[in-house]
């Protein structure tokens, strides 16, 4: 038997936190979204699915066919589901994921609730739609810029030393091609689709998903944390048809809730005012901060100190 102990670092540990989540009857899905593009990464590959299986993972995350490839090669008997990266944005894309063996889809976040709902309800498998965490202004699978360091950003970067943020979420100076006349100044123009669901829940509920997705790379473990207690709080309510309720809670939550504190920002600051909610009118892209709220957040988490 493979022993990813002996052969590949670092997977004891995962085994132990599968174990717990298992104990709490919790499934563990590994996300492995990278491209398979050499294959000089076959091997690596094939052993991280390896390891990861012996140490009793509950499914992967694939966002690339040529990495489900390596997996279907093990012949394991394990689940996995299609990443966001595969683009699902019609029942032709999710029946075709089907036929290949996945039992589960992520949507694309750029998809309208109605246009979600259209393919819910003409589809064989279980679907999962983003609820929460950064958005994105471009589609997912086709977008670049994240790993991309255009010439003048590492500078910038090192200028700013308490900014964080990926290309897209940055604030960019406009000028005209033409004549190079600036238009605007410190403009987030990528920063289109964010953040918050919590409002659309009743609506999201109704279509038939059967998960919800939070985004929080990156991000800090006690807005995670909270942020998950809500959704999960407000889930429960709606199930219990408890829609009066449900209405108090959020709008408690907009006014009061912090999701990480001793942050003073609330859901209000960081996303109402803004309009920065999943599910707008399309190209709703609203720039009212000076920078996007992404990077005007976690530059409040830079000076965050938790104590045990």
């Amino acid at each position: 038997m493979f022993n990813p102990t002996q052969e590949v670092s670092g997977y004891y540990e995962l085994g132990k936190i599968i174990k717990y989540a298992h104990d709490h009857e919790i499934d563990v899905i590994v996300t492995v979204n990278q491209p398979f593009i050499s294959e000089t990464m076959k091997k690596e590959i094939w052993n991280h699915f390896r390891a990861c299986i012996d140490e009793d993972v509950d499914a992967f995350l694939i966002g690339d066919l040529g990495v489900l490839s390596i997996l279907k090669s093990l012949d394991k008997d394990v689940k996995f589901y299609a990443s966001t990266y595969m683009i699902t944005m019609n029942t032709e894309t999710v029946e075709f994921l089907r036929k290949l063996g996945f039992s589960r889809v992520i949507l694309d976040r750029q998809l309208s609730i109605s246009e979600m709902g259209h393919i819910i309800k003409n589809s064989k498998v279980d679907l999962e739609i983003f609820v929460h965490g950064g958005g994105c202004s471009n589609i997912d699978g086709s977008c670049y810029l994240f790993h991309y360091m255009f010439p003048g950003m590492m500078k910038y970067l090192s200028m700013t030393t308490n900014l964080y943020g990926n290309p897209c979420t940055l604030p960019y100076d406009i000028y005209d091609l033409e004549s190079n006349a600036k238009l605007a100044n410190n403009v987030p123009i990528m920063d289109a689709f964010e953040y918050c669901s919590l409002c659309k829940l009743p609506e999201l509920i109704k279509l038939g998903v059967t998960g919800f997705k939070i985004e929080g790379r990156g991000s800090n473990i006690l807005y995670k944390e909270n942020t998950i207690r809500i959704y999960r709080e407000l889930i429960n309510l709606l199930k219990q048809e408890d829609l009066q309720t449900f209405k108090e809670k959020v709008e408690s939550l907009k006014k009061n809730f912090k999701p990480a504190p001793p942050s003073l920002a609330t859901l209000n600051d960081m996303l109402c005012s803004q309009k920065r909610c999943y599910y707008p009118p399309l190209f709703h892209s609203p720039s009212k901060m000076p920078i996007s709220w992404q990077s005007w957040t976690r530059m409040q988490f830079n000076t965050l100190v938790l104590l045990e």
